[in-house]
């Protein structure tokens, strides 16, 4: 993987979120554990796995190279 220029990253949603509706709101200065989303910026050479029921996404790609993603599913 090659970067030109710093892309999005990729958002982790905390799967816990639904079941919180009541809790305070969180601030941002609060430790990455207890935040409701977890951002990843991607590097030359990154690989990230989760599991297929972890929310996540990415916001569009401005570049005008493409970007590639591959999903598959394991085990």
């Amino acid at each position: 993987m090659s970067l030109r220029r710093q892309g999005p990253a990729i958002r982790f949603e905390d799967p816990r979120l639904p079941m919180m509706m009541a809790a305070p709101p969180k601030k941002k200065s609060a430790r990455p554990e207890n935040r409701s989303f977890v951002d990843v910026t991607p590097r030359p050479g990154m690989l990230l796995l989760w599991e297929s029921w972890l929310r996540h996404g990415v916001e569009p790609n401005a570049a005008r190279g493409q970007r590639i993603s591959v999903s598959f599913n394991y085990g």
